[in-house]
């Protein structure tokens, strides 16, 4: 399947609907909410991602999009949407698959020539079946002057001992063979990989408000974070 994906794509990431205990790992959250008159987090984030999209927008999440009942709000969601999934998304990709004006990718997607390649060199190293892994969930593809890897999780990024780290092994090798240029992201939330070619769209890092591939480009290549 291709992916469309142009300049006026929106993107966003961690949505995390339905999900009270990030709330307080992420107080943001709820601070952002509370400021702008609202009473929860979700009536806040649907707020600002309708306010952005027409029916007509286009936009990936990068993942984590919904826990419990969260999922009554996808309903809400305007626009085309596609989801790469993420850790969290894994048991429930399924429900989303079956609605009205959303799209799953569920698979290492290398929307490149050398694409056959890549896949051999990665199955020589890592085994045949390491394109299987449930958590290996990715987009690369080539845009404007950049070759972008979209993904859940960061490249060259996680902790010592990091659960989902097979399927992060292969992702990190692919964004290598691939020579990718940029990582567009989530997954962190807040915090920051630290690496200059990693972009972090994880919604506390976009003030919770979904924003255009051009703008997010644009921004990275100034170095402003819509944090600052």
């Amino acid at each position: 399947m291709h992916y469309f994906l142009t300049r006026d794509t929106f993107l966003i990431s961690d949505s995390h609907f339905g999900h009270e205990a990030v709330l307080s790992k992420e107080p943001s959250r709820l601070r952002s909410a509370f400021e702008c008159g609202f009473k929860d987090f979700d009536s806040y984030s649907v707020y600002l991602w309708n306010s952005a999209l027409s029916e007509k927008s286009r936009i990936w999440h990068l993942g984590d999009l919904y826990f419990g009942k969260g999922y009554k709000i996808l309903k809400k969601l305007n626009g085309t949407k596609t989801l790469i999934v993420g850790n969290n998304d894994i048991g429930k990709f399924e429900y989303v698959k079956g609605l009205k004006s959303w799209h799953v990718c569920s698979k290492l997607s290398l929307q490149i020539p050398e694409r056959k390649l890549i896949k051999e060199r990665l199955k020589a190293r890592f085994g045949k079946e390491c394109l299987k892994n449930i958590y290996l969930n990715a987009v690369v593809c080539d845009f404007e002057d950049e070759r972008i890897m979209f993904s859940h999780f960061p490249v060259f990024n996680r902790k010592a001992r990091d659960r989902f780290g097979a399927a992060r092994d292969v992702l990190d090798e692919t964004f290598k063979l691939a020579r990718c240029s940029l990582n567009i992201h989530g997954h962190l939330h807040s915090r920051d990989s630290g690496n200059s070619f990693c972009i972090n769209v994880s919604c506390e890092r976009l003030r919770f408000m979904p924003r255009k591939l051009s703008e997010i480009l644009s921004l990275h290549k100034k170095r402003v974070d819509f944090y600052d």
